[in-house]
């Protein structure tokens, strides 16, 4: 479980880095549709993160990104993030959407939210369909139901909590669990 939050942590990491490095573009082309004014929009987008040795650490691929001007927020569809670090491991996070605040305080990522470790002894999912990343305060959570299976054991609730600096997986409520020998 602490691969899983800390690859959390390194994807929300990699999420807010590219938040920031963003905006730094305020040439970018905005066009208008209906009400609402875009920015930079990206289809079918790459993102690599390159890690101290020269290897890919994070690449995040999104079937579109488009930065929100009304806002500022940077909305991604249909996603997926791998990173592998030495400490975690490798890691994969998918979801339907994502949506990282103007402050770049938050990353918000709905829509059938999958979180996927691999290592030699089996893999960790995390599975549900809202997450929240307070990138201040190193917090993950969620009030929506939550699948936690690591290897045969598998635990279910209503509500996640990760304090990712303390390195703790709570479930808030309703939590059963299946653990096989």
């Amino acid at each position: 479980m602490r691969r899983a939050v800390t690859s959390l942590a390194i994807v929300a990491g990699a999420w807010l880095a590219y938040g920031l490095l963003s905006r730094q573009d305020d040439d970018a082309i905005g066009t208008t549709t209906g009400e609402d004014q875009r920015g930079y929009y990206l289809t079918r987008a790459t993102l690599t993160e390159m890690g101290p040795d020269g290897a890919a650490r994070t690449v995040l691929r999104a079937a579109r990104v488009e930065q929100q001007l009304s806002d500022q927020t940077v909305l991604l569809s249909d996603l997926e993030v791998d990173y592998t670090t030495a400490q975690a491991g490798a890691w994969t996070v998918t979801a339907d959407r994502g949506r990282l605040l103007r402050d770049a305080t938050s990353l918000r990522l709905s829509g059938d939210v999958v979180i996927r470790g691999r290592e030699s002894r089996g893999s960790a999912v995390i599975r549900t369909d809202e997450l929240t990343y307070d990138t201040v305060t190193s917090l993950v959570q969620t009030a929506e139901p939550v699948s936690v299976q690591f290897g045969p054991h598998r635990l279910e609730g209503r509500g996640l909590r990760v304090a990712l600096n303390e390195g703790t997986l709570r479930l808030e409520s309703n939590v059963h669990g299946l653990f096989n020998p």
